[in-house]
């Protein structure tokens, strides 16, 4: 009887234990995708001032490819993102360009390609 409750016990603790790690990469997902709506904004906002008469629902800006597929494979955590910054790609009419910002969401970079 001792070794059954003993194990159902040790079932109970590892239950736990999946559970909360999985709230917690949840919580952690969520923090990611707020941080990307930010930034991005943060990004947009820069475009705006470079080119003063656009509107702003001409730009676009999106998460750099290779960083989104990262992130959606689990290579790329919350702790890199607040170490390491984002990378987004924009557009403007005819413009694009990117712009990286740091783990505040400040944009540190902004870059005119074409």
């Amino acid at each position: 009887m001792k070794v059954a409750s003993t194990l159902t016990n040790a079932c109970m603790v590892a239950l736990v234990a999946v559970a909360g790690s999985t709230a917690a990469l949840a919580d952690d997902d969520a923090k990611i995708n707020a941080r990307i709506g930010a930034w991005g904004s943060a990004c947009k906002n820069a475009v705006a001032v470079k080119f003063p008469k656009s509107n702003m629902s001409e730009i676009s800006v999106e998460l750099g490819a290779t960083l989104k597929q990262s992130i959606d494979a689990g290579q790329i955590t919350l702790k890199d993102i607040q170490s390491s910054g984002l990378s987004f790609n924009w557009q403007f009419k005819k413009h694009i360009g990117y712009c990286n910002t740091d783990g505040n969401g400040n944009v540190t970079e902004f870059v005119k390609s074409k």
